[in-house]
C-alpha cells in the first residue's frame, strides 16, 4: 500500500506527531499532502512551533480561531502594534519587579500591588490584586505566578539573610513550603553596608545572591519546597548567576583576571563544583574596572500538560541568555553577548576530561553567539529579556527588539552576516567577531524614558525619575 493511498485523516493524525519542519517538507511531496497540511489544525500547529510558542487551553477556541489569533499576535510583535497602554505609579523609595507577565510594586505604606499585564490578542484580561501587609521587613522580592510564589528577602539585625516563601495571591505562608522561612548566615556580614540582591526562581529551586558595598558576593540555592540548601558559594570573583536548567546554574565571574561563564551542578557538592567553563574574550581593561551580569527570563513552572488559560504561550524549549559586559577607559564601554540555551547545551554534549571538567575556549564557541556594542549597560534591575527576545534602548525614544528565534523567516529584518565589535581593542585584547542570526526591529515610543523592559505581551517603559511606569501591551 503506497503512502498516497493512506486515508487523509490518517495522514493528518500522523502529522500531529511530527515537528513543523517535517510537516513543511511533507507538504512539498504532492498536492494531496499539501491540501492536508493546509488544514487549519496543522497550519496552527506548524506556525505555533515556528513562532516559538506552545499550545494552551484548546477548549476555549477552535484551531481556525487560534490560527487567526496567532497571526495577529505575530504581526503585532513584528510591527510592535501596541493596542493599549497603561500607567502605574511606583512608590517613592519603594520596590518594584517585573517577572513573567506580572508587574509588582511594594512600599511599607501600601504593601504589595500586583498587575498582570493584559493581552487583548491572547484574550488575557487585566488583573490586579494586593497584599496590604506581610509579617516581615521587605528588603527585596521576586515572584512566580505559575507557582503562586512570592519570595521576600529580609536582612535581619544580625545581618543574616532570611527568605520568606509566601503565596502570591494571599501573602500567607506558601502551603507547599515545608519551611516557609529559610535563613542563611553571611560569611562576611558588614553592619554598615548597603546590600543588593539577585533573586532567581526556577521550578523547585530558588537562588539568592547577596552583595554588599565591598563587592563581596555570596550565593545560596535552596530546594524551596523541602527547605534543603543545595548550593552555597562564597567567592570574591563571581558577579551574577542564572539557572541554566533544572540541574545546573550558569555563573559569571573572573578566574585569574579572565572573564568566564561557569556551569555548576546543583545536586553535587554544596560548594563550587564546576563541570564546564566557557571562556569569554580576553580583556585589555583591568577587570576591577568591569562588571558582568547575566540576564534571562526563567520559564514559568506550568507542568508540560497544564491546560493554560490562554490559547498559546511562549515555549521555553530554547531561550536567550544575555551577558552584559561594561567597563571604563576614557568613557563608558558597553557590550551585550547574546547566547541561546541550545548553543550552550550543544557544546556541553562534548565529552569532558578525566577530571570531569571541560573548558571551552572563546574561539570554540564565541563565533556562534552574537555580541553587540550598546550605548550603555542596562541597570541591574532591568528585565529586558523574555523567551528568545531582548530589547535594547538606543536612545531616549528609540528601542530595538532582537529576536533569536531560528525560524523567524522575515528576510528583510533578518541579520545573518558576521559582525566585528571593539576594533580599537578598548575593552578586549582582540576585536570580537560573532555571527548568530537574529531578526532586528526598531520601534519608537513617544516618551523620554530611563529604561525599557520586556514581558511576554508588552514593553514596559520606566520614566527617568523612576516613579512612573508605562506598559505598552499588544
Amino acid at each position: 500500500m503506497s503512502l498516497q493511498a493512506v486515508p487523509p485523516e490518517i495522514i493528518e493524525s500522523i502529522c500531529h506527531c511530527l515537528d513543523a519542519l517535517t510537516i513543511m517538507k511533507l507538504a512539498q511531496v504532492s498536492r494531496q499532502f499539501r491540501r492536508i497540511v493546509q488544514s487549519s489544525a496543522l497550519q496552527y500547529k506548524t506556525q505555533l512551533e515556528l513562532a516559538g510558542l506552545r499550545d494552551g487551553q484548546v477548549g476555549n477556541f477552535g484551531s481556525a480561531a487560534r490560527l487567526d489569533m496567532l497571526k495577529a499576535y505575530q504581526a503585532a510583535w513584528a510591527g510592535f502594534d501596541w493596542s493599549q497602554s497603561t500607567q502605574t505609579t511606583v512608590p517613592i523609595h519603594g520596590l518594584w519587579e517585573l517577572v513573567g507577565n506580572v508587574f509588582a510594586t511594594y512600599s511599607s505604606e501600601t504593601g504589595f500591588v500586583f498587575n498582570r499585564i493584559p493581552s487583548p490578542l491572547r484574550h488575557i484580561p487585566d488583573e490586579q490584586w494586593s497584599i496590604t501587609a506581610v509579617s516581615c521587613d521587605v528588603n527585596d522580592f521576586s515572584m512566580d505566578l505559575s507557582l503562586d510564589l512570592l519570595l521576600v528577602v529580609e536582612l535581619n539585625s544580625s545581618k543574616s539573610v532570611v527568605i520568606h516563601l509566601l503565596s502570591l495571591k494571599t501573602g500567607r505562608p506558601h502551603p507547599l513550603a515545608r519551611q516557609p522561612r529559610l535563613s542563611a548566615e553571611l560569611n562576611s556580614p558588614s553592619p554598615s553596608a548597603t546590600y543588593f540582591y539577585q533573586i532567581r526562581i526556577f521550578g523547585e529551586y530558588i537562588g539568592v545572591m547577596t552583595e554588599h558595598e565591598d563587592e563581596i558576593l555570596e550565593l545560596h540555592v535552596w530546594e524551596w519546597k523541602t527547605g534543603t540548601l543545595k548550593k552555597h558559594i562564597f567567592e570574591e570573583h563571581i558577579t551574577s548567576f542564572a539557572f541554566l536548567d533544572h540541574q545546573r546554574l550558569l555563573v559569571s565571574g573572573f578566574a585569574d583576571l579572565h572573564p568566564e561563564l561557569r556551569v555548576l551542578e546543583i545536586n553535587d557538592s554544596p560548594t563550587d563544583t564546576t563541570s564546564f567553563t566557557f571562556v569569554l574574550p580576553e580583556l585589555s581593561l583591568d577587570p576591577s574596572d568591569m562588571e558582568i551580569n547575566i540576564q534571562t527570563e526563567p520559564p514559568p513552572s506550568w507542568p508540560a500538560n497544564a491546560r493554560l488559560a490562554e490559547p498559546f504561550t511562549t515555549s521555553h524549549t530554547d531561550r536567550l541568555f544575555v551577558v552584559s559586559l561594561g567597563g571604563w577607559d576614557s568613557h563608558e564601554l558597553a557590550f551585550m553577548l547574546c547566547i541561546q540555551l541550545s548553543t550552550i547545551l550543544n557544546l556541553m554534549d562534548k565529552p569532558m576530561n578525566s577530571a570531569g571538567h571541560h573548558t571551552i575556549s572563546w574561539e570554540q564557541w564565541g563565533p556562534s553567539t552574537r555580541m553587540l556594542r550598546v550605548p550603555k549597560l542596562p541597570e541591574g534591575w532591568v528585565c529586558y529579556v523574555y523567551g528568545q527576545r531582548c530589547v535594547i534602548q538606543t536612545d531616549k525614544t528609540q528601542w530595538k527588539i532582537l529576536d533569536f528565534n531560528q525560524f523567524d523567516l522575515d528576510p528583510q529584518s533578518r541579520i545573518k552576516h558576521e559582525k566585528t565589535v571593539d576594533r580599537r581593542c578598548r575593552m578586549f585584547a582582540q576585536p570580537v567577531s560573532t555571527s548568530a542570526p537574529f531578526t532586528l526591529r526598531s520601534i519608537s515610543i513617544p516618551h523620554s524614558i530611563h529604561a525599557a523592559m520586556l514581558a511576554e505581551d508588552a514593553i514596559v517603559a520606566v520614566l527617568k525619575d523612576e516613579n512612573l511606569v508605562t506598559i505598552f501591551s499588544i
